[in-house]
């Protein structure tokens, strides 16, 4: 591929760099297939052949990572992972306890995120189609008075 002024080399098994004078910027590109599993764990779920075990792992594994950058890490590759393995993320939400619980912990921050954009949503349409003030609104949704704040400053 020098002709072409790009570079391609592999570091690992598995993942590839692409880079050059033609690439407008560097690239990598991960072939789930020739990845390590052992050394690799989090980036072979992302594929779509993952095994449940490996799902499994990973869930505790990434409950227990406890850095902030960590945590974005994992809810990247969480929602890639989903994505393509929904049946295997399925059947141990229904079937496995411990592993739902683990998975709700590692997405409460999305959940408690989604829940916020809902009820700011909730509390502008009230105070349009109502003509309501904010807190005439957030009374109505029933919004503790310690969440209230929180709400108004994104009004």
């Amino acid at each position: 591929m020098k002709n072409l002024g790009l570079e391609i080399k592999e570091r690992y098994p598995g993942i590839y760099y692409i880079s050059g004078k033609q690439a407008l910027f560097d690239t990598q590109i991960v072939v789930t297939r020739q990845l390590d599993k052992e050394t690799h764990r989090t980036l072979h779920v992302l594929s779509k052949h993952v095994k449940e075990e490996d799902v499994r792992v990973f869930i505790r594994e990434a409950v227990q990572m406890s850095e902030p950058g960590d945590r974005n890490n994992v809810d990247a590759v969480l929602q890639v992972s989903v994505s393509a393995n929904k049946e295997i993320y399925e059947a141990i939400r229904k079937c496995d306890k411990v592993m739902c619980d683990a998975l709700k912990e590692l997405m409460k921050e999305d959940f408690e995120e989604t829940k916020q954009e809902t009820l700011l949503e909730a509390i502008r349409n009230l105070m349009e189609t109502m003509k309501c003030s904010a807190e005439q609104a957030m009374a109505a949704l029933k919004i503790p008075d310690a969440e209230k704040g929180k709400y108004i400053a994104k009004l």
